[in-house]
Parts: C-alpha cells; structure tokens; sequence
C-alpha cells in the first residue's frame, strides 16, 4: 500500500514548502490541511500493524454459548443506543470450539458493528454442528444488502465502502480465522438478510 502512504505524505510535503516560501499562503488552512493529513497517515498505520502483526492464537476449549452471550453482553448498549436487538440460537447448548477466545470475540463483535452500521435492527447469532462435523457459527442481519460489486472486495484490505472506514475489520477477521484453522465468508447478501458463516474444522 505504498501509494496510500505516498497520497498522504505528499500534500503534507507540498504544503510546509509552500508554507516556508509564500508569505501570503494562509497558513492557518494549511496548517489544518498538514494536521488532517498527518492525522490520516497515523490512522493508515495503526491499521496496518493491526493487519501485519496479529497475535498467534491462544487456543483453549471454548463453550459457544458462553462466547456469544458474554459478546451479546458486552455489546448490549451499543445495540440499544442504536435501536437494534441481537438473539442466539444453537443447535445445541454444548458445542465446543478449541480456539482464542479474545480473538473470536473480536471477529464477532467486528460482525455486529459492521451489521449495525449497515443499518440493521435484527441480528442473530446462531450455532451448529454441520454434517462434515465443522462447528459453524453465523451472524446474520437485515441490514443493507453488500451488493455484488462489493461482496467481491470486502475482504481485501482497506477496501471500504464507508466514510471514515478503515477497511481492515473484515481482512483481519478472516486472517484471525485462518489462524485458527477456519475460515470466515460471506454466504449470502440479499433483501432478505445478510449472513456471514465462520467455519471451525
């Protein structure tokens, strides 16, 4: 992503030389323009080291129900504030995942704020055994449909279609799943609902 850095540091450049040679430059906007731009390239890297240098997992027997309720919990005024309800469903109340707890919690909780901020009211967290004995665990929602344009690119890194968005919380779900031997997708977009599967062999 060097072009991103260079897009940044250039107006930062340009300006404090411009800034040093006219007198008439106003230097209060410009200032402003260096502060905003500087403020942008910190951003940009505090995303990327967030992207490189994930932890490796610290893996341990995690009950499900447990996981979704303590992550239902935490985010229960973040749904209310935003007029939203999140409910579970499991197939079973003893299924077990041997994964990072912090690091799943993460993908979940990543899950809901991208739901809530697609505008959905209801999410549901659901839990199953498939037949392939993988445990699956889907967060669906009603919000915004991803049309397919952009299903095709949501998990690239920094790509986003939101204003102020970092475009790394679904690049770094999927690389945390990875880690965990699993995967994350997008099974499916439409009027109906979105819902996002991840898998655990």
């Amino acid at each position: 992503r060097d072009h991103e850095i260079m897009n940044t540091v250039t107006p930062i450049a340009v300006l404090s030389e411009s800034l040093a040679e006219d007198e008439n430059l106003d230097t209060k906007a410009g200032l402003a323009t260096i502060a905003e731009s500087s403020k942008n390239l910190i951003n940009f890297v505090n995303s990327y080291r967030s992207l490189s240098k994930i932890n490796r997992p610290v893996k341990r027997p995690i009950i499900v129900k447990e996981l979704i309720e303590s992550v239902m919990e935490l985010n229960a005024k973040y749904l209310e504030d935003n007029g939203a309800r999140c409910t579970a469903r499991y197939a079973a109340t003893d299924i077990l995942i041997y994964a990072d707890y912090g690091q799943i919690s993460q993908i979940l909780i990543n899950l809901i704020k991208n739901a809530i901020q697609g505008e959905s009211h209801l999410i549901e967290i659901s839990a199953e055994i498939s037949s392939k004995d993988e445990v699956l665990i889907r967060v669906k929602d009603d919000g915004i449909p991803i049309t397919k344009e952009n299903s095709d690119q949501i998990f690239i890194p920094f790509y986003t279609t939101k204003e102020g968005g970092s475009g790394i919380g679904l690049s770094l779900s999927r690389q945390i799943m990875r880690l965990q031997n699993g995967t994350l997708d997008l099974e499916q977009s439409d009027d109906q609902m979105t819902v996002f599967v991840m898998r655990f062999g």
